[in-house]
């Protein structure tokens, strides 16, 4: 438990805090992205838990510590450790709002068909890459276990974020099936919605974030573009702009669930 006079803004560690007064009983599930680790979200965790929410950011199976641990698994280990710490946060909450990164989203946008979350907050998800080349990899992973990545986002973003500086080739393979599972689930998403993309993001193609927003079935839904954030737009020069709309969407939730406004300040 970090106090908020001793806050590490750079740590792979998962992190759970619990919120206080009524807000307290909404839960946050925080889902990082393909090769990344939980301290993506470590700076807007500190101001939602600030606001009174309880946080909980996952590290899934592999990540936050090696690349060769992370090649021992899959789409279905990283969805499984989602979906355990969902059911455990969802115990000790009266609702959830899930929240993923990249990768992340296309798990938040599984367990939103599976589960009855509160609401689903969707940060550069991809539906479509810039890059061709993943498709390589399903050759590539009989010949190569690894692969360096060419960063296209600034070092200091990839600093924070601890994410990986190769990848294996097998878990790319992985990744563009969970890809390919998730993008077929999107008309079952009936949750609310918010979309973030990043103007700049040179992993996510600008249409992935239209394309979510028109195939999910969501009465309630958000998109919302940042022009000069990259892929790594929660830690990127507009971050605080983008924690704000986050938080008013979730504020928007919590208004429709207990009915006035009065009753969660």
């Amino acid at each position: 438990m970090f106090t908020i006079e001793s806050r590490v803004y750079k740590s792979t560690e998962p992190f759970f805090w619990t919120g206080k007064g009524t807000k307290q009983t909404t839960g946050i599930l925080m889902i990082h992205g393909f090769t990344g680790s939980p301290s993506e979200f470590r700076r807007i965790g500190y101001e939602l838990r600030d606001e009174g929410y309880t946080i909980q950011a996952v590290r899934l199976p592999g990540h936050g510590t090696s690349p060769e641990d992370m090649l021992r698994t899959g789409w279905t280990d990283w969805y499984g450790h989602v979906l355990e710490n969902y059911d455990e946060l969802a115990a000790k909450c009266k609702s959830v709002v899930v929240m993923g990164h990249s990768m992340g989203g296309l798990l938040a946008l599984k367990l939103a068909v599976e589960r009855q979350v509160a609401g689903v907050i969707s940060l550069a998800t991809p539906i479509f890459l810039t890059s061709r080349k993943s498709a390589l990899a399903v050759i590539m992973q009989y010949f190569i276990k690894y692969i360096n990545k060419k960063p296209k986002t600034l070092s200091t973003l990839l600093d924070e974020s601890c994410a990986y500086t190769k990848t294996p080739i097998r878990c790319v393979v992985s990744l563009r099936k969970l890809l390919k599972h998730v993008k077929g689930l999107l008309p079952q998403v009936k949750a609310p919605i918010w979309i973030g993309q990043g103007g700049r993001d040179g992993v996510v193609h600008q249409g992935s974030a239209a394309f979510l927003y028109e195939r999910t079935r969501s009465e309630s839904k958000e998109l919302r573009y940042y022009a000069k954030s990259s892929h790594g737009l929660l830690l990127d020069q507009e971050r605080e702009l983008v924690y704000a709309d986050i938080a008013a969407f979730i504020l928007s939730l919590q208004v429709a669930y207990y009915g006035v406004k009065e009753r969660i300040r």
